[in-house]
């Protein structure tokens, strides 16, 4: 696949803080935050937006990357995304596909293209 798949599934690659982290584009970043402050209803400040993707071996990872669950449970489970997890489907996943239905066909698309699980 040519998408940087987050843990979650989400597609990192077409995330703005992603392209603006890649682009190193800091008047982008403060757009960003901005917008998402308005749409989030509280302050995101432009050093919360920066992110080089939730699974890579960069430093910067936008706030909530840094607290995600399903992202902790995918790095101690060593895995590249929920799609390689043999719990898949479990309560953490399940309840963020209810808020992310794209991100599930993306992990089930993977599921699907591993001879393991399909």
């Amino acid at each position: 696949m040519d998408e940087l798949l987050g843990a979650c599934g989400l597609d990192c690659g077409a995330c703005p803080a992603y392209v603006a982290t890649r682009e190193n584009d800091a008047e982008m970043i403060a757009a960003i935050a901005a917008r998402w402050s308005g749409e989030y209803g509280h302050e995101i400040k432009p050093e919360y937006v920066w992110c080089e993707g939730c699974t890579t071996e960069g430093e910067r990872k936008c706030g909530h990357t840094r607290e995600c669950d399903v992202r902790a449970c995918v790095l101690g489970r060593g895995v590249a995304s929920c799609a390689y997890c043999d719990d898949y489907g479990c309560e953490k996943i399940t309840g963020f596909f209810e808020m992310a239905p794209a991100a599930k066909e993306k992990l089930d698309a993977v599921r699907s293209s591993l001879p393991r699980y399909s």
